[in-house]
């Protein structure tokens, strides 16, 4: 029996919860070609009440490097966290390196009412996990990523025989993103405002200073690089 890939587990779990609606303007992807002709991989695109997109992708870098990212990047007009996750796939080292997180929509330092309502159930699992022997827990060595993260998020290099521990922990992230989403009502208009404007500088560093660019520009070229850059955020 072939395993499901994480990307469909996410699609799976996603689309029990809400109604999607597929996004026409990345049909392009649906199938990502790279300029020499090679069928690399697929991007999927929804919208949903309260989600403005629900991404996710699947491709091979080059031969034995395969990378899976999906996210949840809520409309403004809510105060919802932007789950999002990265994960690759080494073969040949038979290692996975990832990160996950739900990046706050607000600024946390003065919501800790929001922090204690929901981020708090991330919380024993969070401590267990990052002193787990299979998991090599960092911080990110980016501060744009620290300035624009959760508390909680989540990145390491672990050996590809954790796979499913990898999985669960993404997993519990995404069901608390998802209650989130359930839960929270329509903010007010100022609000919103700030979220839109935060939410659009996060994006605008997250897609000028990605760290594996190059990488992608090398396997992809530069134009299928910023299509891509710009789907995925």
């Amino acid at each position: 029996m072939v395993k499901e890939t994480l990307s469909g587990q996410i699609f799976k779990k996603v689309s029990k919860k809400m109604q999607l609606l597929p996004l026409s303007e990345f049909d392009d992807l649906k199938t990502i070609v790279t300029p020499d002709g090679r069928k690399v991989g697929a991007f999927r695109a929804y919208q949903a009440e309260k989600i403005e997109k629900f991404s996710h992708a699947e491709f091979s870098l080059m031969p034995g490097m395969h990378y899976t990212n999906a996210s949840l990047k809520p409309i403004s007009n809510y105060n919802i966290p932007r789950f999002s996750c990265n994960y690759m796939v080494m073969t040949e080292q038979k290692k996975i390196q990832f990160d996950v997180d739900l990046y706050p929509a607000v600024d946390l330092a003065i919501r800790q009412d929001y922090i204690d309502k929901y981020y708090e159930l991330l919380t024993d699992l969070y401590l267990r996990e990052k002193s787990a022997p299979y998991f090599n827990w960092k911080v990110s060595d980016r501060s744009w990523v620290r300035i624009s993260a959760s508390p909680y998020f989540f990145m390491s290099a672990t050996d590809i025989a954790n796979e499913d521990k990898v999985h669960d922990l993404i997993h519990a992230y995404l069901d608390v993103a998802l209650k989130i989403g359930e839960e929270e009502q329509e903010v007010s208009q100022e609000e919103a405002q700030q979220i839109a404007y935060r939410t659009e500088y996060i994006s605008r560093i997250l897609l000028e200073r990605e760290p594996e660019r190059h990488l992608l520009e090398k396997a992809f070229g530069k134009d299928l690089t910023e299509r891509l850059g710009k789907a995925m955020v």
